[in-house]
């Protein structure tokens, strides 16, 4: 494997009818169909519908941890911005839920959505070099289940960082966004900012720059940030400078809005890493 992508993959309730979604399942769907032999590890019911793209994916193997209920989110795009609500939740992964093999592949990502795969989780990978879309570590729900911004001082692993080379969060995903990425920064981490049609700004500990999004005719951008996120990722963990990272990121990212799913992302040749 050269990826390992670890996270919920969820229910989502849009406009009265049911998608997947999920960081998890996006990054994974995405970095096979740019080449990358990728492995999921996610808690769900493995004989519903929903999972049947992640099923027949060529360069996609999953393994999914039974559960009776799937993470289920009801998403509201009326407004200025998205609302949630969390209205069920699978269990949280725990370190053996991953295949010893899997435990040795180059990349991993990891994209929680609620708080499923934390700090102690992080800690125990064996990869070389790790990624997470940190927005399922930023939120906490209140008693009717609308997700809501948790406070700082309540989220651990923005206090004391588990270990990664990539994190990436939207300026949407909390009113602090800046104070998290410092929070990264300092710990050693690559931080993306994503600003959906505004770019993203890139920041380490010796350089921090602005990307440009790239052009897209956006018809739908569920996904581009987490799509975002994993080519970063995998463009960082394979050499490439900060800039040329951002700029596939934003290219694969744009071509995620262009349509429902992964857009016009295209299927690319294997690309081992």
């Amino acid at each position: 494997m050269d990826l390992l992508v670890i996270g919920h993959v969820t229910r989502d309730e849009v406009d009265g009818g049911l998608r997947l979604g999920g960081a998890a399942s996006y990054a994974a769907l995405a970095a096979a169909r740019l080449g990358y032999e990728t492995a999921l590890v996610t808690v769900a019911p493995p004989d519903d519908p929903l999972l049947e793209p992640l099923r027949r994916a060529p360069r996609l193997n999953v393994h999914c941890v039974a559960s009776d209920v799937m993470t289920t989110f009801a998403l509201d795009y009326a407004g200025a911005q998205r609302r949630l609500w969390l209205r069920r939740r699978a269990r949280p992964l725990v370190i053996g839920d991953v295949p010893a093999a899997w435990l040795r592949a180059p990349v991993a990502y990891v994209g929680p959505v609620a708080g499923e795969c934390d700090g102690p989780f992080v800690r125990a990978l064996r990869a070389r070099f790790a990624g997470a879309g940190v927005q399922g570590w930023l939120r906490r729900t209140d008693q009717d289940g609308r997700v809501e911004p948790l406070p700082l001082a309540e989220a651990p692993e923005v206090r004391e960082p588990p270990p990664l080379n990539v994190a990436v969060l939207s300026e949407e995903d909390h009113p602090a966004a800046g104070e998290v990425a410092q929070s990264f920064v300092a710990a050693g981490a690559t931080v993306a900012i994503t600003r959906g049609a505004r770019g993203a700004t890139l920041w380490a500990q010796k350089e921090r720059i602005d990307v440009p999004a790239a052009p897209a005719r956006e018809v739908e951008a569920t996904g581009a940030g987490d799509v975002f996120g994993v080519v970063l990722t995998l463009e960082l963990a394979a050499g490439r400078s900060m800039l040329a990272a951002g700029r596939a990121a934003a290219s694969a990212a744009a071509r995620v809005v262009e349509g429902a799913g992964l857009g016009t992302l295209p299927q690319s040749a294997p690309r081992p890493f």
